[in-house]
């Protein structure tokens, strides 16, 4: 059976990917960052699977209570946005649809306040691929994260992962067969060539993205 290496700082989402992987894979789970020892103590795997927004190897930091109180307001003010998409009358639904918009984008900003807060980016996932290809640099990384956004995609493609997949975006069983075409072309036979041309295999679109 093919061996899979798992990594996330959530053991809830440890558990969930077992659940969707632990029948196709021999399936190792790394709570970031506590056992990162296991990716350097083991022989290689076939393919890596990691979130994207990790914290330092160091862990989460403490939000101050600044951080906690810019956050609150942040939400405040995207709960009064959204609140307020249809109780404005004088709004077309072209226009409601444009503030809408506004407000999604409001959302993520708040969302980046949490994320800084306790000390997680993007940044982090990326260090990762770079250390673990530096170290196995057959082995493929796949990218699988709740809050990965079409920027992200285009990031860690270019940064040398072989696929980026939004959690909830595909089925199960698209999940599987997403990694099971990763790991058949990095081992194929026009793998070395694909990899050569700096190539990678595909990204999770979501649709109305």
């Amino acid at each position: 059976m093919r061996r899979l290496v798992f990594i996330d700082d959530d053991r809830t989402e440890l558990d969930a990917f077992l659940g969707i992987a632990g029948g196709q894979y021999d399936c190792t789970t790394v709570h970031w960052p506590r056992e990162s020892g296991k990716l350097f103590g083991s022989p290689a795997p076939d393919i890596f699977v990691s979130d994207l927004h990790l914290p330092s190897p160091s862990g989460d930091t403490e939000p101050t209570a600044a951080q906690r109180g810019e956050a609150e307001r942040a939400a405040k003010q995207v709960a009064e946005r959204f609140s307020g998409l249809y109780a404005d009358s004088s709004l077309d639904d072209k226009a409601r649809l444009q503030e809408t918009t506004k407000a999604i984008a409001d959302a993520y900003g708040m969302l980046r306040l949490q994320w800084s807060a306790l000390g997680q980016s993007p940044d982090h996932g990326v260090a990762l691929l770079a250390k673990l290809r530096a170290r196995y640099p057959e082995v493929p990384f796949v990218f699988y994260s709740r809050k990965i956004t079409p920027e992200d995609v285009i990031r860690v493609l270019r940064a040398g992962a072989a696929d980026a997949i939004r959690k909830g975006a595909l089925k199960d069983e698209e999940v599987l067969v997403r990694l099971a075409v990763v790991h058949e072309v990095h081992r194929g036979k026009d793998a070395q060539s694909i990899k050569a041309r700096e190539f990678n295999v595909n990204a999770t679109v979501v649709p109305g993205e």
